[in-house]
């Protein structure tokens, strides 16, 4: 049996396929889904109070759970010993127009980050001007953690093969094609592909989003 697996799911980066592979591998009920302390929400717990939270990480997982995936800091399951650590990540600036864009099509959800882009209507330089998503793999999900602790580092742009070469370190067989059909809200292809040929808005984004870019540069190789 493959080890237990950590699945960090960082936003708009092929996190649901790599949810769709974990439960054709495994199936449902050995997948939990861990998306009740998302940390791009500033009302997460480990916000409020982080040693409050730290002192209630596991240092097991029931026997029946193989895979946990979902939104949340690698240091939640900093306790357990011998799993497998993995994220998958997204060059940050066209990550940012992809939450953009997403973002401007989904009803309120439950994140003062996404509440407050609504209601203040903010242009997709305003929603990169927001700290939290400004420095979204530096600083929200990975801040102050060791990268050398993941055992993979897949790209949202090469993610066929770097699925494939997952499902090869883990020794698992399944179809990489059936986790690749992502589908996102109608017209926000039109509004990225906009955002994309606006060549003074892209330099403002990359220089905005520069922590981030680095950041993606050194590890996603």
């Amino acid at each position: 049996m493959v080890t237990k697996i950590i699945s960090i799911h960082t936003p708009k980066a092929g996190g649901t396929s790599t949810l769709a592979l974990w439960k054709q591998a495994f199936g449902e009920k050995r997948v939990l889904m861990d998306y009740d302390d998302p940390p791009g929400n500033p009302s997460a717990n480990f916000i409020i109070d982080p040693v409050g939270w730290a002192e209630q990480r596991p240092t097991t997982l029931p026997d029946s759970i193989q895979v946990v995936h979902g939104h949340f800091r690698p240091s939640k399951y900093d306790l357990l010993k011998d799993v497998f650590r993995l994220t998958m990540l997204r060059h940050p600036v066209d990550n940012l127009i992809s939450i953009y864009c997403y973002w401007k099509k989904i009803p309120p959800q439950p994140n003062a980050v996404h509440q407050y882009f609504l209601v203040n209507k903010l242009d997709v330089l305003g929603l990169a001007r927001l700290p939290i998503i400004q420095n979204l793999y530096s600083d929200t999900y990975f801040g102050g953690w060791d990268m050398r602790r993941l055992d993979f580092i897949g790209r949202h742009e090469t993610r066929a093969d770097d699925l494939l070469r997952l499902t090869e370190m883990l020794g698992i067989r399944t179809d990489i094609n059936y986790h690749l059909n992502a589908t996102e809200p109608e017209g926000v292809n039109l509004e990225k592909e906009a955002i994309l040929s606006d060549q003074k808005l892209m330099g403002c984004l990359k220089d905005l989003l520069v922590n981030d870019i680095h950041f993606y540069e050194r590890y996603a190789r």
